[in-house]
């Protein structure tokens, strides 16, 4: 019990410390509301879409509410005030400071939105899972809010989950779906998906090969028309993606300006990921063993959730050792002592 009391005490020290400028308010916890939990905590993106009501909940499975977290200035891509460890560029956005609370080991769950990649690309972009859901933590579907996107697209922002852990993901949404399984599920797959996959392996499942080569070119408007006849077609699509926000910054104010500009923009590499809450897609990211690089799910089926997580478990790696041990042992911020 004193070890976890210390982890905890750790944890609430680097995130007051905070030496990547990615918390802007710590909440510290009492030991008896520590020993009382099931040992995790969480951090929630600074904006107002994310509900009370969906926090308590979270709060009733056991998640201490830990941090409030740092977001790009008006939703952008990246976020000119972070830095990511991995890439010393700038952190992609919006949800930037909330992926890095859970990269750094502060928080073990963070809250954030996505309305054109804003959850998932910061978490691929560090080797994170990342999941989005158009009806999470949404008190008041009917009235969500609407935004446009610096591209002219309409869309209303989901609420999404971040975690180095995809079982934490996959808990907290076991307990708001239907857990029975589907007999059969037909899969659209990224041929770049199958590199060092046996996918095609795992029994139930049916699969064909898509073409997805332009989807760094291709604008939003082209990309929202191909995913949603993709995923008229089959139950679930998988496109692998990145090195998200390594070569170039998929920032769409950047990369207006000129074609150039644009050219520089593409070299992000984010593809369907930019388009799947505008598609109203349940979506799960999964990294591979490459920086910065992960496997986008995505389905319109509400029962195909428990598959996506079968098949994400399937795909995703095992965590970089040297990464965990760099950035994931606390003590190393804390030379001189607590």
């Amino acid at each position: 019990m004193e070890k976890r009391v210390q982890n905890y005490a750790k944890k609430t020290f680097l995130a007051i410390d905070n030496p990547y400028r990615s918390v802007k308010k710590v909440y510290p916890n009492s030991i008896d509301h520590i020993t009382e939990t099931t040992g995790y905590y969480m951090g929630v993106k600074e904006v107002k879409s994310i509900s009370a009501k969906f926090i308590a909940e979270l709060e009733e499975q056991g998640y201490v509410y830990h941090t409030v977290d740092k977001a790009s200035l008006s939703g952008r891509a990246i976020d000119l005030d972070l830095i990511n460890p991995l890439t010393g560029n700038y952190m992609t956005g919006s949800s930037s400071g909330t992926a890095l609370n859970v990269f750094l080991g502060i928080n073990d769950l963070g809250i954030g939105t996505d309305g054109g990649g804003s959850v998932l690309a910061p978490a691929m972009s560090l080797n994170l899972c990342g999941f989005i859901h158009p009806d999470l933590g949404n008190e008041n579907v009917e009235n969500k809010e609407v935004k446009v996107s610096t591209d002219g697209i309409s869309f209303s922002p989901s609420v999404g989950l971040i975690s180095k852990d995809l079982e934490h993901i996959e808990a907290i949404m076991m307990k708001r779906i239907d857990k029975k399984a589907t007999a059969s599920v037909s899969i659209g797959m990224d041929q770049a998906a199958l590199s060092g996959i046996e996918l095609l392996e795992i029994s139930g499942y049916e699969n064909c090969l898509l073409e997805m080569t332009d989807k760094y070119s291709k604008d939003r408007n082209e990309l929202i028309a191909d995913l949603n006849k993709q995923l008229d077609m089959f139950d679930i699509v998988v496109s692998k993606e990145g090195p998200v926000d390594v070569t170039g910054f998929g920032d769409t104010i950047f990369g207006h300006f000129s074609e150039e500009t644009r050219h520089y923009q593409q070299l992000a590499n984010k593809g369907y990921l930019r388009v799947a809450n505008m598609v109203n897609a349940v979506t799960l990211s999964v990294p591979t063993t490459q920086l910065g690089e992960g496997y986008v799910l995505m389905t319109k089926n509400e029962a195909m959730i428990p598959s996506l997580f079968s098949i994400g478990k399937a795909l995703s790696a095992e965590k970089d050792e040297l990464i965990e041990r760099y950035f994931g042992e606390l003590s190393k911020y804390f030379d001189m002592g607590l």
